[in-house]
């Protein structure tokens, strides 16, 4: 499947467009309903054979390939055991529900579920809208603060007066499916230039010097819709900066700037890559599906791209591979993760109690499962294996249970505030065109942040 998280520029353009109707009219907190009242205030029922016959109406992000196969194996999977509950889906495009979603949680039917993205782009909107349940309450009677990773868990809370985001309570669920941004890799021309999967980030230097060398292209990269560049830096800050800063300062705790989170060190690399000729020929020009199909043909060494990108056909998987890129200081490999989606439950919904229970299933272990069944990433669960014979699959399972396990992942850098990952597109353009500097970008990204984090504090 193609991650949501390859549209998130779509989200980040278009949900402060049309935020600005909606919190103008509405004061944190507002709007909620008296069913979304009992789930913060009242006790839950969390058992659906005793909430009668119920009709819950799912907007969802799933809507084609393996991610509606996955989605409608657990909706399936959800009614079978429990007949009283029906789920009706409305699947959209990714782009087309974050647009969509403010509008329709103010109507006066909207969907018991929805999928906001995390961050400022839009749960966070939601949050300070008053337009999605707080969930407190189904976490406290399931157990999701002590069953999710942590730094999973983090991107599905809010403070309850929309200003902080990585705390508080929580106004979304993961469900069992993972997206990662991770390094793909071609194994026969791996080996033709005599090396393994890179174990260390120096090993993986090397490897491209050795690629290079070999007329390999080190890097298949394509950046036209000026979104390519984002992996690999999102990458080179996971290997050398921290992951508590990187954390903190995507939240806004403690007042981290991104200077103190591996981002100058993750620019400079990026611009020595390019300028060593590492990255594809012109990749300016080159549109991200087209180096992605280039690598997929065997030009390119490594690729850069988010869980199940790649462009296979029956039988190709075998020649690949994948990882983490490996962290400067020998530690525990740091993932760039999410869910595949967040789920969030409308505060006006009828059956909150219903709705959590799906979202609970929709987080558990037969939901990763399925996710497996379905060659698909799975989450939140390190004891779910992957099938045999398909060992790019094998890696892909063993990164997601690395990352449930260990709580080893960050949040999407972009997260921070609804314009930074235009800001930081359009400063590395700039800066690999040689019209700026390093500093430049960093500067850029950091006057962005600042001037957001202003905003929450109003």
């Amino acid at each position: 499947m193609v991650s949501h998280k390859r549209t998130e520029r779509i989200g980040a353009i278009l949900i402060p467009l049309v935020a600005v109707g909606l919190l103008a009219g509405c004061a944190p907190g507002a709007g909620t309903s008296a069913s979304a009242n009992k789930a913060k205030t009242g006790s839950v029922v969390t058992d659906p054979t005793k909430m009668g016959k119920v009709t819950l109406n799912v907007l969802d992000t799933f809507s084609g390939g393996t991610d509606n196969a996955w989605m409608t194996s657990v909706v399936s999977a959800f009614e079978r055991k429990y007949p009283n509950v029906t789920i009706k889906r409305t699947p959209m495009a990714w782009g087309d529900a974050m647009a969509a979603l403010p509008l329709k949680l103010k109507s006066a039917n909207p969907p018991d579920i929805v999928p906001p993205n995390n961050g400022w782009q839009s749960l966070g909107t939601l949050v300070r809208g008053g337009l999605v349940l707080n969930l407190d309450n189904y976490a406290k009677a399931y157990g999701w603060k002590q069953s999710f990773p942590q730094s999973i868990l983090s991107e599905h809370e809010f403070a309850t007066d929309g200003k902080q985001i990585g705390t508080g309570s929580m106004f979304g669920t993961p469900v069992a499916r993972a997206s990662v941004i991770e390094v793909y890799y071609n194994r026969a021309l791996l080996q033709r230039i005599g090396a393994q999967a890179p174990r260390t980030l120096a090993e993986f230097d090397s490897d491209l010097a050795k690629a290079k060398s070999a007329g390999i292209t080190p890097i298949s990269l394509g950046n036209v819709e000026q979104a390519g560049l984002t992996t690999p830096l999102y990458s080179l800050m996971n290997a050398l900066g921290s992951q508590s800063k990187i954390s903190d300062f995507t939240y806004s705790h403690g007042g981290v700037r991104i200077a103190q989170a591996g981002f100058p060190q993750a620019v400079s690399t990026l611009k020595q890559w390019s300028d060593k000729g590492y990255l594809t020929k012109d990749y300016a020009g080159v549109a991200g599906a087209d180096a992605a199909q280039s690598f997929v043909n065997g030009q390119g060494l490594f690729h850069f791209d988010y869980s199940g990108s790649l462009p296979l056909k029956a039988g190709q998987s075998k020649g690949f591979g994948s990882f983490i890129l490996p962290r400067a200081d020998g530690g525990k490999p740091v993932a760039t993760a999410s869910s595949a989606a967040n789920f969030s439950i409308s505060a006006k919904s009828k059956h909150p109690d219903a709705a959590a229970a799906f979202l609970n299933f929709a987080a558990g272990e037969q939901a990763a499962e399925l996710a497996v069944q379905n060659g698909t990433m799975p989450l939140l669960h390190p004891k779910v294996k992957a099938p045999a014979g398909d060992p790019l699959f094998a890696d892909d399972v063993a990164i997601a249970q690395q990352i449930s396990a260990d709580s080893t992942s960050v949040p999407y850098l972009d997260w921070s505030t609804p314009t930074l990952l235009n800001t930081i597109d359009t400063a590395m353009q700039n800066m690999l065109a040689g019209k700026s500097t390093p500093n430049a970008v960093v500067t850029a990204a950091d006057h962005d942040d600042a001037a957001f984090v202003k905003t929450l504090a109003r």
